[in-house]
């Protein structure tokens, strides 16, 4: 490998490096008292923005299982909810922000990972923490670091996978360090199965190493032993499933029901999305969605690795490109995800962006170093690459702060409140759909927010376990049927086998459940649609005092305040809805002046459903 000049190779100081060698790395004090100033940072910057509540996505589930010891939606997440359980034990704040500092944690740790692996492969402590910072602030990496979700602590085992195997192909004779990423592994896949894509780039450095490998045959043994020892967190699932926490998919009482929620089998083995009218798309829309994810700097910083890092440290260059394309190209190409009609479709995806922006962070440092040799003499360089790259962090942060912040962000919250509270004593709640599902079972599960309610959550009717916990946990509640179909057993059968309560829907039933429309009619009732029969008709009058004397007490986000990406936007629609359905039956009776009035009113709660700007217009004519 061609050498540099000797003022560009490392020294003491840690300057500058463009091409070390594996003996050139140490943990002496400035490296460490560097690296934990990297760490403190963005664990600082992370803590000041985390959200200090549940938010949309699946945050609110995960906490309920932590907290609870349960069992969250496949493939069960043991490892994230066994930490997330310890972190909620911590004595600050209330609970949904404690087990959001898990995240906060995993991504603080991870960036410092980054930056071992930087200083590693670059050899220059400077750069190798302004790359690590640069994918601290990198929005999207920092958005999901401050809420509960099992990619946080994705991007760590993933980063540590990836620090031993450079460790490794630096000194081969170390095999204690390759067994440890044989473990990284194995644990990985017990929070992430994405982790399994870099399958291809780890087969790549061991090929590199084979001749060590293949030596001593003990070697191999220890490996797939320790594979195996990191497989161990999925013996929770069972554990836990068998104490009935009052979060527990899929009733896990042996191994084949194991095997089913390991493999995702209620969700379809290798789907992304189970709804066949969000599926497909464009191949190329999800690849550039992905590119664009890493915004212009860091985007345009990785596109100049590509000539430095190939004479430098060509290996790890390939190790990037192949760890890119499969985890990265090749899973947003197979994920099947049309970004063009699925609603909040880049929400759900981005998250899964995140492990290419791990992957590629440390050649970051590359870039830094590559600018510094171009426009300054080796003089300067010590100070341009930690200036212009810090001065890049604080203008990311200045930039992006008020945008990513969570930390006054209690949207969730109280739209479930103000649902909870529309509802009259004993109601069935039918619930439906991720935005309003979630909210509903965290405060009713963990914060044990009006008891006296049946939760229903209608998408998991169609499986027997649900219905088993159902009669469990509401056994004044009549479940007519042993298994749900929407046809033969349906909606209309359990609403009539529990006569006398009052029933109500949260969000939108199964399409394929026809069943209410025999005998039954929706009236709206603030948030939320009372199911009664259709010769309990109420009059338009009665239909806006209820809607006015509802909305007075509930609590909307203003549209400016949403992300309008997310499930936020779904949960924004719902209190936009009382107005539209009031505004639908006066255009019915013909009163199109009132119609006008109420749609405009929808419009102001939410200006973003085209439905009725569309039902504006055509009153307006």
């Amino acid at each position: 490998m061609e050498r540099d000049s000797a003022e560009e190779r490392p020294n003491r100081r840690g300057a500058v490096a463009a091409d070390p060698s594996p003996n050139s790395f140490s943990y002496d004090a400035l490296t460490v008292g560097l690296g934990v100033a990297v760490v403190g940072l963005t664990a600082l910057l992370y803590v000041l923005t985390a959200a200090r509540d549940i938010v949309v996505g699946d945050t609110p589930e995960l906490i309920t299982a932590a907290v609870t010891l349960g069992v969250a939606h496949p493939p069960g997440y043991p490892l994230f909810t066994m930490l997330g359980h310890l972190f909620s034990l911590l004595p600050v704040g209330p609970i949904p922000f404690r087990v959001n500092l898990l995240p906060v944690v995993c991504d603080a740790l991870t960036v410092g990972i980054v930056y071992l692996t930087a200083l590693r492969l670059s050899g220059c402590r400077l750069a190798a923490a302004a790359g690590a910072l640069l994918l601290a602030v990198t929005p999207l990496f920092w958005r999901w670091s401050l809420v509960s979700e099992v990619f946080p602590l994705n991007n760590l085992l993933a980063s540590l996978l990836i620090y031993f195997l450079v460790a490794w192909h630096e000194r081969p004779e170390r095999t204690g360090v390759l067994v440890a990423a044989f473990f990284v592994s194995g644990l990985g896949l017990t929070n992430h199965q994405t982790i399994v894509l870099l399958a291809p780039a780890f087969c790549f450095i061991l090929w590199h190493g084979r001749a060590v490998l293949l030596a001593p045959p003990q070697v191999l043994v220890l490996c797939a032993l320790a594979f195996c020892v990191g497989l161990l967190p999925y013996a929770y699932v069972p554990w836990a499933s068998a104490q009935h926490p009052p979060h527990n998919w899929g009733n896990v009482s042996s191994l084949r029901d194991l095997a089913r929620l390991i493999a995702r089998r209620s969700y379809g083995s290798g789907q992304l999305v189970t709804v066949v009218a969000y599926s497909g798309g464009s191949h190329i829309a999800r690849m550039v969605a992905l590119l664009l994810s890493f915004g212009p700097l860091a985007g345009a910083l990785t596109l100049l690795v590509a000539v430095y890092a190939y004479g430098k440290q060509r290996w790890y260059l390939w190790f990037s490109v192949i760890a890119f394309v499969f985890g990265g190209l090749f899973f947003v190409s197979i994920s099947d995800l049309n970004l063009a009609t699925a609603p909040y479709a880049l929400f759900v995806l981005e998250r899964f962006f995140i492990l290419s922006h791990v992957v590629l962070a440390p050649l970051l440092a590359f870039g830094l170093l590559l600018i510094a040799k171009f426009i300054a003499s080796p003089v300067t360089r010590r100070w341009l690459i930690p200036g212009a790259g810090l001065l890049a962090v604080l203008a990311m942060v200045l930039i992006n702060y008020r945008s990513i912040d969570q930390s006054r962000n209690h949207i969730a919250r109280l739209f479930a409140e103000d649902v909870f509270a529309t509802v009259a004593p004993g109601t069935m709640l039918l619930a439906s759909g991720d935005a309003v599902i979630d909210p509903l079972l965290y405060l009713h599960t963990v914060e044990k927010l009006r008891p006296d309610v049946s939760l229903i959550l209608v998408p998991l009717l169609p499986v027997d376990w649900y219905l088993q916990q159902l009669r469990e946990r509401y056994p004044d509640l009549v479940i007519p049927f042993d298994h749900y179909d929407a046809e033969r057993a349906n909606l209309k059968m359990l609403i009539e086998a529990n006569k006398g309560r009052p029933a109500a829907v949260a969000g939108t039933v199964l399409e394929s459940d026809r069943s209410l429309d025999e005998g039954y009619r929706p009236y709206q009732y603030g948030l939320v649609m009372l199911v009664e029969p259709k010769s309990q008709e109420h009059s338009l009058p009665e239909m806006i005092s209820d809607n006015e004397r509802l909305g007075r007490r509930y609590r909307p986000p203003s549209p400016r305040e949403i992300k309008v990406e997310s499930f936020e936007s779904e949960i924004l629609s719902l209190y936009a809805i009382p107005a539209f359905e009031i505004g639908h039956r006066f255009e019915r009776a013909g009163a199109k002046q009132e119609a006008r009035d109420w749609y405009q009113r929808s419009i102001a709660a939410d200006p973003y459903v085209p439905l009725t700007r569309e039902a504006l217009a055509r009153v307006s004519r």
